[in-house]
């Protein structure tokens, strides 16, 4: 293993890091480059790199996302799996930004991004600070009103069917979200599925 790499601090490594980790040398890229080639090295997308498996570095997919592509902060199915509300696993780390929709294939994982609003974006998102690096991710109400802000529903039944047997959300995890901050969103949103989705939990409270 490579001295240097293993002193290295920070789980995750830019190409401006590398290569003052490696000014001594007249072609610091290159040195990137047979790093990769010997597999010491992860590229995850332009400029953006793990250590190899040999190194045992743990890393965030959460974190990950923030620096693939953003602002962005982790949203939708994803954070609806990390707060517990939805069964399923899910293995694309879903975003939301205020720049294009955006799509990255990487030797980790999939991460998928989507446009919000830039003044819907910041409502009900935590800021999470963990060992392994610090990251936004929107809270479950959040989560659940950027799903539903992009479906187009109809009716409280509609929106019922969606949560139970679409997105298979327990009743007594419904009754556990937070109205007060449902309400809140439901205001910034306005948008009738945000509504009718809002309306579909107090229902069941």
């Amino acid at each position: 293993m490579e001295e240097k790499l293993q002193r290295s601090q920070s789980n995750y490594l830019t190409t401006e890091y590398l290569q003052s980790l490696y000014s001594d040398l007249k072609m610091p890229r290159n040195k990137i480059a047979s790093l990769v080639k010997k597999g010491e090295l992860i590229p995850i997308r332009r400029g953006i790199y793990l250590h190899g498996a040999a190194y045992q570095r743990q890393y965030s997919k959460s974190v990950l996302a923030g620096l693939i592509y953003g602002p962005s902060a982790v949203s939708f199915e994803y954070a609806l799996s990390y707060h517990g509300l939805i069964p399923e696993r899910v293995e694309t780390v879903t975003c939301i930004c205020f720049k294009r929709n955006k799509e990255f294939e990487t030797l980790v994982g999939n991460f998928s991004y989507r446009y919000i609003p830039k003044d819907l974006y910041p409502e009900g998102l935590e800021y999470h600070q963990t060992s392994l690096g610090n990251y936004f991710m929107a809270s479950p109400e959040k989560a659940l009103c950027d799903i539903v802000y992009f479906k187009k529903i109809t009716s409280i039944d509609e929106a019922l069917s969606y949560l139970l047997e679409s997105l298979r959300i327990d009743r007594d995890e419904l009754k556990n979200l937070s109205l007060e901050k449902l309400l809140l969103l439901e205001r910034f949103y306005k948008r009738k599925s945000v509504v009718l989705i809002v309306d579909a939990v107090r229902s069941i409270m």
